[in-house]
Formats: structure tokens, C-alpha cells, sequence
């Protein structure tokens, strides 16, 4: 597992702004970063392998100190979904239900492989089948256009 040694001084400090609040953008910029930068450096700095295990490692130190368990944190939030039921309270609710989803992987969007190439090979034989003055008209009427 990765030390916060390893990690440079901005990384470490990020990790650790990082597990406040777990808003990427707020820690980058608590970690010195500018703030029309920070999205994009935190959605790249949360990709390299030892920021997220040094973050895994101490999220697991937390939740060891607490003495909690996945299945702990599931169960308090079913029962705080059950009181805001009781307190008609639907936005409680659906923000409850949220956090389960995404403790359990249902809000990680779906990746489809698309093979672009396909299209791109038909449209190709299409234009190595036409003639130079075929071709300078299709130029000419682009930039008409």
C-alpha cells in the first residue's frame, strides 16, 4: 500500500483536504492549487494509482479507528431514509438513497467501446471510389459553405 511519503507535498496535501469533504475541486484548491484549475487537476490527480490507494488506505485507517463497517454505514442510512419516510420529508429521502446507490457502484456511468473506425473505413472507400473532379466539387462546395 502506498505511505503519504510517497506522494509529493501538493498530492499528500491533497489526500488530506481530500477526505473533508470529498469535493475534488475544494481540496485542489485548499492544496494550493488556482481555483480555474482545480476540476481538472483533481479529476487527473485522483487517477494516479498512489493518490487513490494513499486515499483507500486512509479512508480504511478512518474507518478502522470507528470501528465501522460498509454494512454499518448502509444500515444508518436505510434507517435515516426510514425517518425522513416518517417526516414526509422526500428529498431526504432520495439524497439517502443516492448515497446507497453510490456506496454500492449503481451512479459509476456505464462504459460502452464504440469502434469509430467502421464508419470512417465505409466513408473512405466511398471517397477513394470518386474522381479528382468529383472530389475538387465536394472540396469547392465546403467552402461555400
Amino acid at each position: 500500500m502506498t505511505t503519504v511519503s510517497t506522494l509529493s507535498t501538493r498530492q499528500a496535501r491533497f489526500v488530506q483536504e481530500y477526505l473533508v469533504d470529498g469535493c475534488g475541486a475544494q481540496a485542489a484548491i485548499r492544496a494550493g492549487i488556482a481555483p480555474s484549475g482545480a476540476h481538472v487537476w483533481a479529476s487527473r490527480t485522483l487517477r494516479i494509482t498512489k493518490v487513490s490507494e494513499a486515499l483507500q488506505a486512509r479512508q480504511m485507517a478512518d474507518a478502522t479507528r470507528l470501528s465501522l463497517r460498509r454494512e454499518d454505514v448502509l444500515n444508518g442510512l436505510l434507517e435515516a431514509i426510514s425517518q425522513a419516510r416518517v417526516l414526509s420529508n422526500p428529498m431526504a429521502m432520495i439524497r439517502g438513497w443516492a448515497e446507497i446507490a453510490k456506496m454500492l457502484g449503481m451512479m459509476a456511468p456505464e462504459r460502452i467501446k464504440v469502434d469509430v473506425n467502421v464508419a470512417g473505413k465505409v466513408e473512405m472507400g466511398r471517397l477513394n471510389q470518386l474522381s479528382d473532379a468529383e472530389l475538387l466539387q465536394i472540396i469547392e462546395a465546403g467552402q461555400a459553405a
